[in-house]
């Protein structure tokens, strides 16, 4: 790996889900992270995002083998597992929030309401409880991923539901089958939510520790299926509530999904006009200075890296956090 790429890693769930009333949600075990780290101390340099950024800009360079930490959706598990495993190592990781659940009152994205959905009822049940609820299943509806592109280790019937209420239902017709289910079966959201993901002095406890932060959308819709002034709702206030709540100056983004059909060359114009930083996809590469936009910075998946894999494929498959 060249002094002008960095190995940027994606994680979501960090927790012993075997230990939580969810065992079946696809979690990184706190040992597999560590593992990883281990590995990733090893063989690689860790960065700071703004190491990242100044060769970016063109006023630095990376250090040769250069890694940075990510970690998207702002689950309580990067405050009450991440974080205290990245202190002990001297590390710092870049954080992604969505403004929706991580703010003073919570709710549930609908992306997270399937995954829990999933994992309370099993594949097969919530399919066919989505499909009780809706008014009208789309002809072929399900059948296709391309936009969320390959991921290996899920189950292709999980992956159909998915693409189904991600991607082929209106918004208001998913959200409105993920909230009648999701209350039907796990209960009040704001409850849960607050339980799910972090909450303001969270954040602020963090980031006096050193981390960074950065956003994530407002409601983790995606992108390249709203119109323009829609995407604008989604990532204006974004830069702003980020600095108030760390007092950062820079702010950087992150796509919900990440693959290359989920957002547009309008959005990388408004992430330019409303002062993002950079912002990161999910190609499954290391990225290169000068050679990747500094709005579509590649990423790697935790499984893509070793104790998974023997190490980082120079390219591949978008994936996704759906």
């Amino acid at each position: 790996m060249s002094a002008g790429s960095c190995l940027v890693v994606m994680y979501h769930y960090v927790r012993d889900a075997a230990a939580t009333p969810f065992p079946d949600i696809r979690a990184l075990p706190p040992q597999v992270f560590e593992q990883q780290l281990d590995w990733l101390q090893r063989e690689y340099t860790p960065v700071g995002l703004d190491v990242l950024e100044a060769a970016v800009d063109g006023t630095a360079t990376l250090p040769p083998r250069a890694a940075l930490l990510t970690f998207d959706d702002g689950f309580a598990d990067h405050y009450d597992v991440v974080l205290p495993i990245l202190r002990r190592r001297g590390l710092t990781g870049v954080f992604f929030l969505a403004h929706a659940a991580c703010a003073a009152s919570p709710r549930v994205l609908d992306v997270h309401k399937t995954h829990f959905l999933l994992a309370r009822l099993g594949s097969a049940a919530f399919a066919e409880a989505v499909r009780r609820e809706c008014e009208a299943v789309p002809a072929g509806a399900g059948s296709r991923a391309s936009v969320f592109g390959r991921d290996e280790w899920e189950q292709a019937d999980e992956r159909s539901i998915k693409h189904l209420l991600n991607y082929e239902l209106r918004f208001e017709e998913s959200a409105r089958i993920l909230d009648a289910l999701f209350d039907r079966h796990l209960g009040p959201q704001e409850t849960f939510a607050r339980r799910l993901y972090l909450q303001p002095p969270m954040v602020r406890e963090m980031a006096d520790a050193g981390m960074v932060f950065g956003y994530h959308t407002r409601s983790h819709r995606m992108l390249s299926r709203l119109a323009p002034d829609e995407q604008n709702l989604e990532l204006r206030d974004g830069v702003g509530w980020i600095r108030d709540l760390t007092g950062q100056r820079r702010v950087s983004f992150c796509y919900p999904w990440g693959g290359a059909g989920t957002y547009t060359g309008e959005t990388r114009r408004l992430l330019g006009a409303h002062g993002y930083s950079v912002a990161f996809n999910t190609t499954r590469r290391p990225m290169i200075v000068g050679q990747d936009d500094r709005f579509d910075l590649p990423r790697l998946d935790t499984r893509d890296l070793p104790p998974y894999t023997d190490g980082p494929a120079p390219a591949g498959a978008p994936i996704q956090d759906a």
